[in-house]
């Protein structure tokens, strides 16, 4: 009986082995059907639309249908337009290389431009990031030909001008292509040491202890602010919210609504012992840094105060804020990574030999300027990696300008600096080989299974700051 059961159940095993080889074998034909070539083509594009470009590359080599199908949706256009609309580095890249206008004009290039254009824009974008390790850079200059005072202290660019603020107590605007000067504000009646615009208006503040609104187009006045009762050192606006810093040792939070005529003062944060020289600020958190050798953390909706962040041995004179990360850098000559969270010291970078007076970093690099007169590159992610050697965090050392630098914005293809010998200095990264009039420069792009746009190989694509100074005492004594 045993016996039988065992021979029963191998045959019942075996009956359901055969008739699921008798499905399989009558579904196979369907089931191996090419099915975007039996779609109407414009489901198939739609579908094949939404591969990377590694898939769109295999996808050609399927059939020449396929290829057909990709060809005739512009499908390597579209991926383009997908890139610089969701990746800041393709649009800027786009917009300085000039190919950005070529993407509405589908009839004139053609779809086989757009495939061979993809790979030129991915080795143009990987030699500007090899540029910044190694190239030669190319430099523009603007000898903002101050006639008492010189010194630009302040300055904010985007792809058309530079504005700058400078000590002879006026605010000028430049044409980025042209270097020329387009507007020159006046009002103020002492230096200008900070500013911020955006598009409709532009707010200084000067060791006059005003602030002023203008208009961005214009340059005309709009309004004028008087709360601080000593110089205005920074400040930062953004999402109706205002915060002003001060060498009176206090912070002011203001209400911002679209008439500059409503900006009213919201709250007075005080508990800086020395000149608040930097403040930076998001919907969470507001950062203050001072010559206290302090940075205080402040709640942004109620303005309470939370925490102190202590480290450095001197004043501190700037400062940027993101996410958890705090970068500083100090009249310590040093610069301190801080997760703001916990209020611990992540990494401290050693390189300057005077203050480190400017400071900014993206998710990529940080970018320094001090009074040392140089510039300095260093890696972000390799300084937040404890196990990185300290001798590989700076990427590079640029000694352009001849004296103090005290301010500068970057982007991935560009810094802008300015200094007190009167100069603003536009370093570019972009690399000086025109990839895009001659299209045989570059072999065609090949993907396997592990690389990426990102990591592809070179044969796929090619004085002291202490607690009684401030800044703008510091940079007025000489």
């Amino acid at each position: 009986s045993v016996r039988s059961r065992s021979q029963a159940e191998s045959g019942k095993q075996w009956y359901q082995r055969r008739v699921r080889g008798q499905i399989d074998m009558a579904l196979r034909p369907y089931l191996m059907r090419d099915f975007i070539s039996a779609l109407p083509e414009y489901v198939s594009e739609q579908i094949l639309s939404y591969l990377d470009e590694q898939s769109l590359c295999r996808a050609e080599r399927v059939s020449k249908r396929w290829r057909e199908i990709i060809c005739n949706g512009h499908l390597w256009r579209k991926l383009i337009i997908r890139n610089v609309k969701t990746k800041a580095i393709w649009e800027r890249l786009g917009k300085r290389r000039e190919w950005i206008s070529h993407l509405h004009r589908a009839a004139e290039f053609g779809s086989e431009y757009y495939k061979e254009l993809y790979p030129k824009i991915v080795q143009d974008l990987k030699m500007s990031n090899e540029m910044w390790k190694l190239g030669k850079l190319n430099l523009r200059k603007i000898d903002c030909a101050s006639h008492d005072s010189k010194g630009v202290y302040c300055l904010q660019y985007d792809d058309e001008k530079i504005v700058s603020g400078l000590r002879d107590n006026t605010i000028k605007v430049w044409d980025l292509n042209s270097l020329k000067n387009t507007m020159t504000l006046t009002g103020h009646t002492g230096s200008v040491l900070c500013m911020q615009y955006d598009e409709n208006i532009i707010i200084t503040g000067s060791s006059d202890a005003s602030i002023r609104i203008w208009d961005v187009k214009t340059g005309e006045p709009l309004h004028m602010l008087i709360h601080h009762v000593d110089a205005v050192l920074h400040l930062r606006f953004q999402n109706g919210i205002m915060v002003s810093c001060s060498k009176d040792r206090t912070i002011a939070v203001w209400t911002m609504s679209g008439n500059p005529q409503n900006i009213v003062m919201k709250h007075a944060l005080v508990g800086h012992r020395a000149a608040v020289n930097v403040v930076d600020f998001d919907e969470k958190y507001i950062v203050s840094a001072s010559g206290d050798r302090t940075i205080k953390v402040w709640g942004t909706e109620a303005c309470e105060f939370i925490r102190t962040l202590q480290g450095h041995t001197r004043g501190i004179a700037c400062l940027q804020y993101h996410g958890t990360l705090v970068v500083s850098g100090s009249s310590d000559c040093t610069i301190k990574l801080w997760d703001i969270e916990a209020g611990a010291i992540l990494r401290t970078l050693e390189g300057h030999e005077e203050l480190v007076r400017c400071i900014r970093f993206d998710s990529h690099r940080i970018v320094s300027g001090a009074y040392d007169g140089k510039i300095k590159v260093w890696d972000l992610k390799a300084a937040l990696d404890p196990r990185t050697p300290v001798k590989d965090i700076c990427i590079r050392t640029i000694s352009e300008h001849k004296g103090r630098v005290f301010r500068l914005q970057f982007d991935e293809f560009q810094i802008v600096s300015s200094s007190h010998d009167d100069s603003i200095v536009i370093f570019d990264f972009l690399s000086p080989h025109d990839y895009y009039s001659d299209f045989s420069a570059i072999r065609p792009i090949h993907y396997s299974e592990n690389s990426s746009i990102e990591d592809c190989d070179s044969d796929t694509t090619l004085r002291r700051l202490d607690s009684n100074n401030s800044l703008d005492s510091l940079d007025d004594s000489s």
